[in-house]
C-alpha cells in the first residue's frame, strides 16, 4: 500500500519536469531568428512504476505510476538533410566560382549585349578590328587620311593589350581570393576542433551540448561550400547522454569518392587539426601545383584532379594549375585559355598586317624616294601578358605608312622596269627581300610599279584570309568569334549549373528549416501545455496538503 506522501512525490516531478518543458520553450522563443539555431525538446518519459515486483512486493491490485521527469533536452535535426545540403553546397560552390569567373572573363571582353542599341555604344575588339580593316579600305579608296588609320591601329593595338591586362590583373584578384579561402579553410578547421574540445569537455558528464552542436554545424556547412568534405560524429567517453551526438571528424573527399588522409579534424585528438595550403609553380602563369594537407603527423600532397567540388576548385580551375604537377608548363585553366587564344588571336593579327605591310611602299618624299614597309605592329608575347603596339616610327610619322603597292598593269611589260629575277620567291619575306633592292629596277621603274594604294586595299582584304592557327586555318575574326562564343557557351553553362545547384540547395535547406526551425505557433502552444500541467501539479500537491492537514489535524480528536 503506498503513503499519502506518495502523491506529493508524483506531484513535484510533474512541476520539476513542466518547468523543463517550459525553459526549453522559452530558451526556442528567445533563439526563433538566431541563424543556425535547431530548436529543443524535453524528452518526457515516465518514472519507474510502484512497487517493483519482488518477495516484499505489497498486496495491491497493480502498479502504480510514480510520475514523470525530464529524461534529456534534445535537438530536432535531421542528419540526413544534412549530408545531402553539405553535398549540393560542395557543388553550388565549385559553380558559384566558375560562374563568377567566366563572368568576370565576359565583361572584359566585353561581347555580350542585350539589345542592338548596347551593342552600338559598345567598345570591343571585334568592333575594332572591323574598324582597323574598313580603315585600310578607306584609304585605298581615298575616303580617309592615314592619321585616321594610325589612330584605329593605336585602338585596336590597345585593345589587345589592355585587354590581356585586365585578364592577368583580374587572375591576380583570383590568386588572392585562393589565399583568402586557404586561411578562411583553416580558420574554420581550427573553430570547429575548439568546438570538438568543448563537447568532448562535457559530454561524458551526462550533458547534451545542443547550442554547442548548432555552432559547430554553422561551421561545418561553411566548410563545405569551399570543400567537399565527410562528417562523422563519435562517442566521448565517460557517461555521455544517450541523445549526446558527439565530436566531429571531418575528412576531405576525393573526386574519385574516397576519403583523403589525413581527416581535416579528428574528433579525439586536438592536435591533429590539419592545415591547407597551396603551392604555386615556376611557371609563366604561376598556376596553382598543388594543394598539401598535413597535420602534426602526416602531409599529403593534392593535384587540380583530386578535388571533387567547392568553391576552392571553382577558384583553382578559373585562375590556372598544373595539368601534369611535374610538368611546369602543363598550365590550364580558364583565363590561362583565355589568355593563350588572345595571344593567337594577336600574334596572327600582327604577323599578317606586318608581313602585308613589308611588301608595299610608303609614299614618295620630297626627293622622290620611297622605302619599303617595315613592321607595322611590334608584338612580344614574352612575358604575361603580350604586348601589341603601333610601330614607333609609324606612330611618329604617318609617312611611313606603307600604303602603295605593286602596279600589275605596269608589270605586264617587266622588261621596262624588272632587271633581272635571280629566283621565286615563296613567301612575303622573300619577296620584300627581293623588293627592298632597288638594283633589282631599272631607273624611274619604282615609281611606276607603285603609283597606287593597292596594298592598303590588300590589307583591308586580310580580314577575309584564312591564316595558320596551329595545325588549322581560319579568318582572324572567325578564330576570334569562335573564341567569344565558346567562353560564352561556357559561361552559360556555369550559371545555368549554379542556378539549378542553388534551387536544388535552397529546396534542402527549406526541408531543414521546416524540421529545425523554431515555430512561434507551436512553441506557444506548448507554452501553455506545459503552463496548465504545471499549474495542474500544484493543485495537486495543495490536493495532498489537504489530505495531509486532515489526517493530522482532523482526525482524533473525537470526544475532545
Amino acid at each position: 500500500m503506498s503513503s499519502t506522501f506518495f502523491g506529493l512525490e508524483t506531484a513535484r516531478r510533474a512541476i520539476n519536469a513542466q518547468r523543463y518543458g517550459l525553459q526549453t520553450t522559452g530558451h526556442n522563443i528567445s533563439n526563433a531568428n538566431t541563424p543556425g539555431y535547431s530548436r529543443q525538446r524535453v524528452n518526457l518519459s515516465p518514472t519507474t512504476a510502484f512497487p517493483n515486483p519482488g518477495m516484499n512486493q505489497p498486496a495491491i491490485p497493480g502498479q502504480i505510476g510514480t510520475g514523470v521527469e525530464g529524461s534529456s533536452v534534445q535537438r530536432v535535426r535531421d542528419q540526413f538533410l544534412d549530408v545531402q545540403f553539405r553535398s549540393r553546397a560542395s557543388e553550388s560552390g565549385y559553380w558559384h566560382a566558375s560562374y563568377k569567373g567566366l563572368e568576370r572573363m565576359e565583361d572584359i571582353f566585353n561581347e555580350t549585349f542585350k539589345s542592338p542599341e548596347e551593342e552600338a555604344r559598345s567598345s570591343n575588339i571585334s568592333k575594332q578590328l572591323n574598324q582597323f580593316w574598313n580603315a585600310w579600305s578607306d584609304l585605298a579608296s581615298g575616303k580617309e587620311s592615314k592619321s585616321v588609320l594610325r589612330e584605329e591601329a593605336n585602338i585596336i593595338a590597345e585593345s589587345f593589350t589592355s585587354t590581356a591586362r585586365d585578364l592577368v590583373e583580374t587572375r591576380g584578384q583570383l590568386k588572392e581570393e585562393i589565399e583568402a579561402t586557404e586561411r578562411e579553410i583553416n580558420g574554420l578547421l581550427k573553430s570547429i576542433n575548439d568546438i570538438n574540445q568543448q563537447i568532448r569537455s562535457v559530454e561524458p558528464h551526462g550533458f547534451v551540448p545542443n547550442d554547442l552542436y548548432d555552432k559547430q554545424d554553422i561551421l561545418i556547412d561553411q566548410l563545405s561550400n569551399l570543400v567537399n568534405i565527410s562528417v562523422e560524429r563519435s562517442a566521448s567517453g565517460g557517461k555521455p547522454s544517450k541523445v549526446a551526438e558527439g565530436a566531429a571528424t571531418i575528412t576531405m573527399i576525393g573526386a574519385n569518392g574516397t576519403r583523403i588522409d589525413p581527416p581535416l579534424v579528428t574528433f579525439n585528438n586536438p592536435e591533429a587539426v590539419a592545415k591547407l595550403s597551396i603551392n604555386y609553380s615556376d611557371s609563366s602563369y604561376g598556376a596553382v601545383s598543388e594543394l598539401v594537407i598535413e597535420n602534426d603527423t602526416q602531409n599529403t600532397p593534392l593535384g587540380f584532379q583530386d578535388f571533387a567540388k567547392g568553391e576552392m576548385k571553382g577558384l583553382i580551375e578559373a585562375f590556372g594549375y598544373l595539368e601534369n604537377s611535374e610538368d611546369d608548363e602543363s598550365a590550364t585553366g580558364s583565363y590561362v585559355w583565355a589568355l593563350e587564344k588572345l595571344q593567337e588571336v594577336a600574334g596572327a593579327f600582327a604577323r599578317e598586317v606586318n608581313a602585308v605591310h613589308g611588301i608595299g611602299y610608303t609614299d614618295p618624299d620630297r626627293n622622290g624616294e620611297m622605302n619599303l614597309g617595315g613592321e607595322f605592329f611590334t608584338f612580344s608575347s614574352e612575358g604575361i601578358p603580350f604586348t601589341l603596339k603601333l610601330n614607333e616610327s609609324i606612330a611618329a610619322n604617318t609617312d611611313n605608312i606603307a600604303s602603295l603597292g605593286v602596279n600589275l598593269d605596269a608589270l605586264k611589260d617587266k622588261s621596262q622596269y624588272l632587271e633581272y629575277l635571280k629566283a621565286e620567291p615563296v613567301d612575303y619575306a622573300a619577296i620584300r627581300e627581293y623588293l627592298a633592292n632597288e638594283d633589282h629596277f631599272k631607273p624611274g621603274a619604282l615609281q611606276a610599279l607603285t603609283g597606287n594604294h593597292t596594298n592598303a586595299q590588300l590589307i583591308s582584304e586580310i580580314r577575309d584570309v584564312k591564316v595558320a592557327f596551329g595545325e588549322n586555318t581560319k579568318q582572324i575574326g572567325s578564330f576570334y568569334r569562335d573564341f567569344i562564343g565558346e567562353l560564352g557557351a561556357k559561361g552559360k553553362q556555369a550559371s545555368q549549373n549554379y542556378v539549378n545547384s542553388d534551387l536544388l540547395l535552397f529546396s534542402i535547406d527549406n526541408r531543414r528549416q521546416e524540421v529545425s526551425n523554431v515555430s512561434m505557433d507551436e512553441e506557444l502552444t506548448m507554452m501553455i501545455q506545459y503552463q496548465h500541467a504545471y499549474n495542474a501539479a500544484a493543485r495537486s500537491i495543495t490536493v495532498a496538503d489537504e489530505l495531509l492537514d486532515r489526517i493530522i489535524n482532523g482526525m482524533g480528536v473525537v470526544g475532545r
